[in-house]
This record gives C-alpha cells, sequence and structure tokens, in this order.
C-alpha cells in the first residue's frame, strides 16, 4: 500500500486531507511540523509528501529542499491557503513536484496525488 505523508499544522485541513486520502485507499500519516516529518521519512520512507507552506520552525519551502536533497525521488505537492503571486514559483525553485492552493477539491486532490503517485 501507497503511504502518504503530509505536514499540515492546521487540524481541519490535517483532518481534511486525512479522510480524503483514506478515501483513496492509501495508508497516511500527518506531522504537524516539519522537523517531525522529515525525521519519519529518514526513518520509514514516504511514496508521496504533501507540503503546507506556512509551517512553525521550518516553512514548507525550506523543508521541501532538504526532503528533495535527501530523496529526489520521493513526489512533493506543495499546498498554501496564502497563494500570493510569485509563490507558485517559489515552490517549484524548492524543488517541488506540483502546488496546489487550498481550499482543495478533493477531485483535484485524488488527481493530483494519482499522477504523482503513476509517475
Amino acid at each position: 500500500m501507497k503511504r502518504i505523508i503530509s505536514i499540515e499544522d492546521n487540524p481541519a485541513s490535517a483532518e481534511y486531507i486525512d479522510i480524503a486520502i483514506d478515501m483513496l485507499g492509501f495508508s497516511h500519516k500527518n506531522f504537524n511540523n516539519a522537523k517531525d516529518g522529515i525525521s519519519f521519512i529518514e526513518e520509514n520512507g514516504a511514496d508521496l509528501i504533501l507540503m503546507d507552506v506556512q509551517l512553525p520552525e521550518l516553512n514548507g519551502y525550506e523543508a521541501t529542499k532538504i526532503l528533495k536533497h535527501k530523496f529526489p525521488h520521493i513526489p512533493i505537492i506543495i499546498q498554501t491557503a496564502y497563494a500570493m503571486k510569485g509563490d507558485k514559483e517559489k515552490a517549484f525553485e524548492a524543488g517541488c513536484d506540483d502546488y496546489v492552493a487550498k481550499p482543495i477539491s478533493l477531485k483535484t486532490l485524488k488527481e493530483k496525488i494519482i499522477a504523482q503517485i503513476e509517475k
């Protein structure tokens, strides 16, 4: 079973992602900060990462750079509620494989996850 790791500090968003991924039939674990998420991925791996941008201590762009340096083969989808001009470019510069603005529809989330996992 494919394992998806999300790094999302907003409890409502984390719950939505958990329900959505469960409906898609994938294994899922969420972390509310990047440091814990990175540590888990270093020890256990992942098939895909959903990364929030606004995180405590270490933001999603920096966490993505760290993860892509260590695990270039794991796709990362950056998600943000604060989509501003230039954010998408900043996300791709950090190394993400895809980008989505919140709120994310179940259909969009499913399409993006499937597209990255099937690569």
